[in-house]
């Protein structure tokens, strides 16, 4: 005879708030990438939710509140596809692999859209922009890492300006992510040969 868990109401309740915010989300990555954080109104995303405005203030006070936890949740998920880059595979495969994850992460429906209005939007506000500094931070942290022990274990010859060299590395990341959605031509397999040579010469890799 199958043993029947009892489920805690308490954790119930909780769940079903978890998918109701979720819902909130989804629908509003819906509506932000279709209008922008500007175009798109609360009725818009009310609408795309199938909630009433009542329903969604419950969750979220405003349409700011949506997008610094939209803005949160898209950082956070660059964030995990940089710490794949850990392992013990050679550092250039790894770093290739990571970016090519990230590329295809960012083909999804609208997530390039998405990251372009969140980019700007922590330049105008100032919430958005602190939580966005804090997840890039972390970023920072891994990449500074890993390519620190890629130059302790003589993998890389020493970086001599580590920060700078972090900085452009994410610049061209995040510009070919945007670049090959405008470019449709720019597939996958067309940009992962280049990649490679370019992280290689960066980071001065001649194996």
């Amino acid at each position: 005879m199958a043993t029947m868990v009892a489920i805690d109401p308490a954790e119930r309740v909780v769940n079903a708030q978890e998918a109701r915010r979720a819902q909130v989300l989804d629908a509003a990555r819906v509506c932000f990438a279709r209008s922008g954080f500007r175009g798109a109104s609360m009725q818009e995303i009310c609408a795309e939710a199938k909630m009433s405005p009542g329903a969604l203030y419950r969750y979220f006070p405003s349409k700011e509140a949506i997008i610094e936890a939209i803005a949160e949740d898209e950082r956070c998920d660059a964030a995990a596809i940089v710490e794949t880059m850990r392992g013990d595979a050679p550092l250039l495969d790894r770093m290739v692999t990571c970016s090519i994850g990230y590329f295809a992460f960012m083909r999804e429906a609208g997530a390039s859209s998405l990251m372009a209005e969140i980019s700007a939007e922590s330049l105008r506000n100032t919430a958005i922009g602190q939580r966005f500094a804090r997840i890039d931070d972390k970023v920072r942290a891994t990449i500074d890492d890993i390519l620190s022990e890629a130059v302790a274990a003589g993998e890389i010859p020493p970086i001599d300006d580590m920060n700078a060299t972090i900085g452009l590395l994410m610049a061209a990341v995040d510009g070919i992510a945007l670049r090959q959605i405008a470019d449709p031509d720019l597939t996958l397999a067309r940009i992962e040969p280049v990649l490679r040579r370019m992280l290689a010469g960066v980071l001065q890799i001649t194996a």
